[in-house]
C-alpha cells in the first residue's frame, strides 16, 4: 500500500494519544509457539529496530532478483531503468518441474516516464532455479499499458485460473487536475475523462507483458488486492480506504469479466452471517461502487489489504488507523462491523489502530477477527498487516503476513525508533492449525529500515518465498536502499 496515510471522507475524531499505552519488555516470555511447537519451521527473529539490512532465520538465505534501476527493455525495444516501489509479485511456472517461469512484478508509482509509460507499471522477468539459486533468463520486460491507457499505483494482484494477473490500482483520482504531475496525455480515453480510466482492476498477459483490459466490472474504488477462486467463477476484492467496502464479483462464465454481478458485502447485526448486495451495473453506479455500496447498507470497513483462501476460507488483512468518524457513512445508509463495538469512542467513532486478520466463511457469510494486532508476548508488536499469501510448506498450511505501520505512535516499535522518526517492518508465519492468537505467529523476518514488506509468494517446487522490499530508506547501505525483490532459501 502507499505509505501515504489516506484522508477520511468523514471528520476524525480527537484521540488522545495516551488512549492504549503497551510497555514492552525484552525479558517477557518466549513466544508461546516455542513453548509448545515441538518443531517449528524455523527459529523465530527477535525483533531488531536499527538494521539497515534484512534479517532472517539462522539457516535461511536471499538473493536479490531484481531492484529499481535495472536495465528493462520495453515493447518496442527501447531500454530504461525499471521503475521503484516493488510491490505485488507472482511466479507463473511455465515447464513441469516449476523451475521456470515468469516473475511479475508490480510497481506502486505515479512518475511521468516517457520510455517506459507514465504513472504505474509492472516487470516480466523469465527466471530459471538451478543449482540452487535462481538466474534470470534474457532481458528484463517493461509491461506495457499503452492499449488500456496507463496505469498508475499498482498494488496488489493475484494470478487468475487461467494465467493472467489482475493489477490492482489504488488510486481513483476525481479530475485531470489530480493527475497532470504523472500523466503527460490528458486527452480522453475511450470517450471518458482520463482521470476516470485510474481506479480499477487490470488485466496484463504475463507471457506477452501486455495489459489487454482494464476490468469495469470491478468496480472504481483503492483497489488494493483481488482473489480468485479455484473454479474462475468467483472473485473477492478489496478496498483500501476508510470506510472501505468488501466486494465480490460472480462470473457468469468461468475467468470472464466482461460479464456477470458486483456485490458489496453486508455483515448481519450480530455478526454470525451477513448477506451480499448486489450492485447496479451500469458504468455510472460502477465509477463509485463505493458510494453506491455504502447507500445500498454495505459494511464499512478499515482499510482492507491484501485476501488470500486456504481451506475453504476467505482471509484478509484489515490494517487499522488510528481515529475512525463512520457517522457520515451511518447517514447514508451503511452499517458497521459488529467487532468494532469493543473499540468505541464515540457515536459511531473508534480507535483502531493495529488492525487485524479477518476470516470470512463464504458458507456461511461470516466474518470475523481472526488475530488482532498488538504487543506480543517475546516483546514484539504486530502491527497493521498488508500483504498477505497463503503457502503450504511441510504438510502445513501458512498464512505469511507482511506488516506496513502506518505510524510510529502507540507502541508499534520501540522509543528509540519512535524518536528517531524509523520505520521497521516485519514478516510472520502463522500456523493456521495453531491458536488463533497474535502470539502463535512468528517472526520470519524483519525488513531493512524504513521499507514496507510486501509482496510474498511462495514457490513449492523451489521451496522459495519471494518478496518485496519497498521503497527502504536511501541511506541504507546496498543492495537495501533501493527497492528490489529478494528469493529466500533455506526451507
Amino acid at each position: 500500500m502507499v505509505k501515504t496515510i489516506y484522508l477520511l471522507v468523514f471528520s476524525a475524531s480527537s484521540i488522545l494519544a495516551g488512549t492504549l499505552f503497551f510497555k514492552r519488555d525484552a525479558n517477557i516470555a518466549k513466544n508461546s509457539q516455542d513453548m509448545n511447537s515441538p518443531k517449528p519451521l524455523f527459529a523465530t527473529v527477535n525483533y531488531n529496530y536499527t538494521t539497515t539490512s534484512l534479517l532472517l532465520p539462522k539457516g535461511f538465505q536471499y538473493q536479490v532478483l531484481f531492484s529499481e534501476g535495472d536495465e528493462v527493455v520495453t515493447a518496442n525495444g527501447a531500454t530504461g531503468m525499471a521503475k521503484k516501489n516493488h510491490d505485488f509479485v507472482a511466479y507463473l511456472p511455465i515447464d513441469k518441474l516449476g523451475k521456470q517461469g515468469y516473475l511479475y512484478v508490480g510497481h506502486e508509482t505515479r512518475i511521468k516516464d516517457p520510455i517506459l509509460g507514465d504513472g504505474g507499471g509492472g516487470t516480466v522477468l523469465k527466471i530459471q532455479f538451478s543449482k540452487k539459486k535462481w538466474e534470470v533468463i534474457g532481458k528484463k520486460r517493461n509491461v506495457d499499458f499503452s492499449a488500456v491507457g496507463g496505469t498508475i499505483l499498482n498494488c496488489g494482484g493475484t494470478i487468475t485460473p487461467n494465467g493472467y494477473i489482475l493489477s490492482a490500482e489504488e488510486y481513483f483520482p476525481q479530475s485531470n487536475e489530480e493527475i497532470e504531475k504523472y500523466i503527460s496525455q490528458l486527452g480522453k480515453f475511450n470517450g471518458k475523462p482520463k482521470f476516470e480510466n485510474f481506479g480499477w482492476m487490470v488485466m496484463v498477459n504475463p507471457s506477452s507483458a501486455q495489459a489487454s483490459q482494464k476490468v469495469i466490472n470491478f468496480g472504481r474504488y483503492v483497489h488494493e488486492d483481488a482473489h480468485c477462486t479455484k473454479d474462475g467463477m468467483t472473485v473477492y476484492l478489496t478496498d483500501d480506504f476508510c470506510p472501505g467496502v468488501f466486494f465480490k464479483f460472480q462470473c457468469i462464465r468461468p475467468n470472464d469479466y466482461t460479464e456477470g454481478q458486483l456485490y458489496a458485502y453486508q455483515q448481519s447485526v450480530d455478526g454470525n452471517s451477513g448477506s451480499w448486495l448486489a450492485l447496479p451495473m451500469d458504468y455510472e453506479s460502477l465509477k463509485n461502487a463505493r458510494e453506491v455500496a455504502i447507500k445500498m447498507g454495505a459494511t464499512m470497513f478499515v482499510r482492507q489489504e491484501w485476501v488470500d483462501e486456504a481451506n475453504g476460507k476467505i482471509y484478509i488483512t484489515e490494517t487499522g488507523t488510528d481515529s475512525i468518524d463512520f457517522t457520515k457513512g451511518v447517514k447514508l445508509g451503511g452499517t458497521t462491523p459488529n467487532y468494532l463495538e469493543s473499540k468505541k469512542t464515540g457515536t459511531h467513532k473508534y480507535f483502531d489502530p493495529y488492525g487485524r486478520i479477518l476470516v470470512f466463511d463464504p458458507s456461511t457469510n461470516k466474518m470475523e477477527p481472526l488475530i488482532e494486532g498488538g504487543l506480543m508476548s517475546d516483546g514484539g508488536f504486530f502491527s497493521n498487516p498488508d500483504g498477505l499469501h497463503v503457502a503450504k510448506i511441510k504438510g502445513k498450511t501458512y498464512l505469511l503476513i507482511n506488516e506496513d505501520i502506518i505510524d510510529l505512535t502507540h507502541g508499534r516499535v520501540d522509543k528509540n525508533a519512535e524518536l528517531s522518526n524509523q520505520y521497521y517492518n516485519d514478516i510472520y508465519f502463522y500456523d493456521l492449525s495453531l491458536p488463533a492468537d497474535r502470539n502463535s505467529l512468528r517472526r520470519f523476518a524483519v525488513g531493512p529500515r524504513g521499507c514496507e514488506t510486501t509482496g510474498s509468494w511462495y514457490v513449492p517446487a523451489t521451496k522459495t518465498y519471494f518478496f518485496s522490499v519497498h521503497g527502504p530508506d536511501r541511506t541504507n547501505p546496498e543492495p537495501f536502499n533501493k527497492s528490489c525483490v529478494v528469493a529466500v532459501s533455506g526451507f
